[in-house]
């Protein structure tokens, strides 16, 4: 039940965080609070704090965890029969993808690009993580202007 709780918490905080960026990309220097929101990457600091939480808490014992391990699928998939190591593999996957997303993002605004090259960006972030950054190195060539270099 609180897993569940955790989970649907960290889904809306996660929401939240992608949609203050893409107002951020809009509107980010009339609003001094949404720019220091953003610039300062709070949103994936709690969720990544969280995610440490929840991973410590598996570790120490605190939580019931699954047996398994890393070496191969088999344990790997072991791992994840525990809610809660399900629950902290998802909250890693939520803080990375929205701390990638507003790493680009900035880089796309400081840079001058588009929303609408960035839109898809953040959708294919959001969903798939690495799709969504090879989209941004791909936007990054096809919107280069001459004499700059790409930062990200």
């Amino acid at each position: 039940m609180i897993a569940e709780q955790i989970f649907s918490a960290a889904n809306a905080l996660a929401m939240a965080g992608w949609l203050l960026l893409v107002l951020y990309f809009v509107i980010g220097e009339r609003f001094a609070l949404l720019q220091r929101i953003v610039e300062g990457y709070w949103i994936p600091l709690f969720l990544s704090l969280c995610y440490a939480v929840v991973m410590g808490l598996l570790v120490s014992g605190i939580l019931p965890g699954a047996e398994g391990g890393f070496s191969s699928i088999q344990g790997v998939r072991s791992l994840f029969e525990s809610d809660f190591a399900l629950l902290g593999g998802w909250i890693h996957y939520l803080a990375f993808d929205l701390f990638v997303g507003s790493v680009v993002g900035q880089a796309a605004r400081r840079e001058g690009i588009s929303i609408l090259w960035m839109l898809p960006v953040w959708f294919l972030t959001f969903m798939f993580g690495p799709v969504g950054y090879a989209l941004w190195r791909l936007v990054k060539v096809l919107t280069r202007k001459k004499g700059l270099e790409a930062s990200v």
